[in-house]
C-alpha cells in the first residue's frame, strides 16, 4: 500500500536509510517500480530527496526508520522546510500494541515533527495507510509546500489488509471578495510606480506562482529578487540591486516578514514607498506598517493580481537597467601555493553546460562562489536561509537521480566545513554509478567563524576555529570516485578538465586563500 501509494504520486525515487521496522517495503518497492536510493545518512537521505523534488517538479520522499534514524534526518527535513519544497517525511515507529509502554526506539516522533514539519500523521489501521500518506501528499504541496511526517509502524506494515477507494480530491480554497479587491488596488498601484520592486520565496518561484509572477515583473520591466539566502539581503547575487531598495517606491513583497527581508525595515527597503505583502497562513506578523495586505496561497493570489497587472511606460529606464546583474570582478593575486576562490568560478563558467545545476553550500568560500557564479541561467540550490551547512553532496546525489540519462551534470560547490558532513556519501554515489562534480574551497578552516573572531577579539583570539589541510581528494577516491588535490590555477584548469569531462563522481580539493566573504569586505 506504501509504495502504491507513492508511485500513485509519480514519486518513483524514495531515499532511505534501512531500519528494521520499513523493511517490508524494501520487500515491496521493487514490485511496485519504486526505487530506493540508499544513503549513507538520514540527513544527506533528506537532503537528495529536497534536490529530486526540486528538479523533478514532483513531491520528495526520504525514508528512515524510528528513533534514531528519524532524529538524524531532521536538519536536512528542516533545510527543505525553509526552501519550501513538498516533502514525504516517512519513518518507521514501535508496533501499535506497544506504543506507551517503553518499547524499542519509541519516540514521541509527532511532537517532534511538528516543530519543522506542516503536520505530523500516524495511521492506526492497515487500511488507513493509503489515506494517511494521500492527506500528507496534499498537506505537502497545498499552499507553500513543506514537509509532511507520516509514521508507519512496523506492526502495519507487516500486517494484510484491503486498502479503500480513493478518497475525492479537495478544492482549493477560493479567494473573498475582500482579498479580490485588495489585488486590485495592488495593481493600481504598481501601475503608477517608477521604481517598483519584487521580492519573492522560493515557493514563489514553481509552478503556478512562478508563470504568474514572471507576468507581473515582465509588465514592470523588472525581475523577481528571490528571497533564499542565510545572509538575507547580503545575497552578493543581487548585490547591485539590493543597495537601491531603499529607494524603490513600491515593493511588492511575495514572502513572511522575516530577517530574510530585514523585517521591512524602511531604512532597508521603500523609505518613501509603499509595501505590498503577499504572505501565507502561519506567516510572522508583519512588524512594520503595511499599505496592502493579503494573506493567502500564493499561487492563487499572484493568478488573480497577474491579470490585473499590465505595462504602464511607468518605469523608470536607469530603475529596470538595474538588472540583470553586472558580471563578477577579476580575481586579485594571492599566495603561491593557493587559489582565489573567483578563479575556480571563472573556471566553471568556462566548462558548465546551459543546464547544469548547482548546489553551493553555506560559508565565506561559497559566498565568493555566489558573486562568481551570478548572472548564469543555472539552477542553483544552496543551504537556504535556514543557514545550515554540510547539504552540498547529498543534494548532489538527489540531483543526480534526477538528472540521469538526460546529459545534464550536477555540480556541488562548498568549503571544507560542510565537506565534512557528508563525504561519506560518495560511496552512494559510486555504488549507483550517479556522476557530479565536487569542488571543495579549503582553507583549512571553518573561515566564517574564523573571521568572525578575527573581526571581534583579534588575530592572537582565533580559538578552536582551524582545521587540517586534509586530503578530501584521497578520502573520496577510497570511496571509488576521482579525486585531485590543486594548488596552483594551472593545475585547477587540468582538473577540472579532468572531472568535467569523467562519467563518473569527481571531488577537487582545492587549497584557496583564507579570505572574508566578499560582503563582509565590501
Amino acid at each position: 500500500m506504501v509504495c502504491r501509494a507513492l508511485a500513485g504520486l509519480g514519486t518513483n525515487a524514495v531515499f532511505s536509510v534501512s531500519g528494521n521496522q520499513i523493511l517490508p517495503i524494501y520487500d515491496a518497492a521493487p514490485d511496485a517500480g519504486l526505487r530506493i536510493v540508499h544513503m549513507r545518512h538520514e540527513s544527506a537521505a533528506a537532503y537528495a530527496a529536497t534536490a529530486w523534488a526540486e528538479l523533478t517538479g514532483k513531491i520528495g520522499a526520504v525514508l528512515t526508520s524510528a528513533g534514531p534514524g528519524f532524529v538524524a534526518a531532521l536538519q536536512g527535513v528542516g533545510v527543505c522546510r525553509s526552501m519550501e519544497l513538498p516533502l514525504l517525511f516517512m519513518s518507521g515507529q514501535s508496533a501499535t500494541t506497544d506504543l506507551g509502554h517503553g518499547a524499542f526506539q519509541e519516540l514521541d516522533q509527532a511532537r517532534i515533527a511538528g516543530a519543522i514539519c506542516k503536520a505530523s500523521l500516524a495511521p492506526e489501521r492497515v487500511e488507513d495507510i493509503p489515506g494517511a500518506i494521500a492527506e500528507a501528499a496534499r498537506l505537502a504541496t497545498a499552499g507553500v509546500p513543506g514537509p509532511v511526517h507520516v509514521s508507519l509502524p512496523g506492526d502495519l506494515l507487516a500486517a494484510s489488509g484491503t486498502a479503500p477507494e480513493d478518497a475525492p480530491e479537495s478544492m482549493p480554497a477560493e479567494l473573498t471578495e475582500r482579498q479580490r479587491a485588495t489585488l486590485e488596488e495592488m495593481a493600481a498601484r504598481l501601475a503608477t510606480a517608477k521604481r517598483p520592486l519584487i521580492l519573492a520565496r522560493p515557493a514563489a518561484m514553481r509552478g503556478r506562482a512562478r508563470t504568474a509572477l514572471d507576468s507581473i515583473a515582465i509588465a514592470l520591466e523588472i525581475e523577481p529578487v528571490v528571497i533564499e539566502a542565510p545572509r538575507s539581503l547580503a545575497d552578493l547575487r543581487y548585490a547591485d540591486i539590493i543597495r537601491h531598495m531603499p529607494d524603490c517606491d513600491c515593493a511588492l513583497v511575495v514572502a513572511p516578514d522575516d530577517f530574510a527581508i530585514g523585517f521591512l525595515a524602511p531604512e532597508r527597503l521603500a523609505s518613501d514607498g509603499a509595501i505590498l505583502l503577499i504572505d501565507a497562513p502561519g506567516d510572522p506578523p508583519p512588524e512594520r506598517e503595511i499599505d496592502l495586505h493579503v494573506q493567502a496561497d500564493p499561487a492563487a493570489v499572484l493568478e488573480a493580481l497577474a491579470a490585473s497587472v499590465k505595462p504602464s511606460g511607468a518605469v523608470d529606464p536607469s530603475w529596470s537597467a538595474l538588472w540583470p546583474v553586472s558580471t563578477p570582478p577579476e580575481p586579485e593575486p594571492v599566495p603561491e601555493g593557493e587559489v582565489h576562490p573567483l578563479a575556480i568560478t571563472a573556471g566553471v563558467r568556462q566548462r558548465i553546460g546551459p543546464d547544469d545545476v548547482i548546489l553551493l553550500d553555506g560559508g565565506e568560500f561559497c559566498q565568493w562562489v555566489r558573486l562568481g557564479l551570478r548572472g548564469l541561467p543555472n539552477p542553483v540550490l544552496w543551504n537556504s536561509k535556514f543557514g545550515a551547512i554540510g547539504g552540498a553532496i547529498p543534494m548532489a546525489v538527489g540531483a543526480a537521480v534526477a538528472l540521469e540519462g538526460t546529459g545534464r551534470r550536477a555540480i556541488a560547490i562548498m568549503g571544507d566545513g560542510g565537506a565534512g558532513y557528508h563525504l561519506s556519501e560518495f560511496e552512494t554515489l559510486a555504488r549507483y554509478g550517479l556522476a557530479i562534480v565536487a569542488i571543495i574551497g579549503n582553507d583549512a578552516r571553518w573561515a566564517a567563524e574564523w573571521h568572525l573572531q578575527v573581526r571581534r577579539y583579534g588575530r592572537e583570539r582565533t580559538f578552536e576555529t582551524e582545521l587540517l589541510q586534509a586530503r578530501y581528494d584521497l578520502v573520496a577516491a577510497g570511496f571509488e570516485s576521482y579525486g585531485e588535490r590543486v594548488t596552483s590555477d594551472e593545475e585547477l584548469e587540468g582538473a577540472l578538465q579532468e572531472a568535467f569531462g569523467r562519467r563518473g563522481a569527481s571531488c577537487i580539493n582545492v587549497h584557496i586563500a583564507p579570505l572574508p566573504s566578499p560582503a563582509a569586505m565590501a
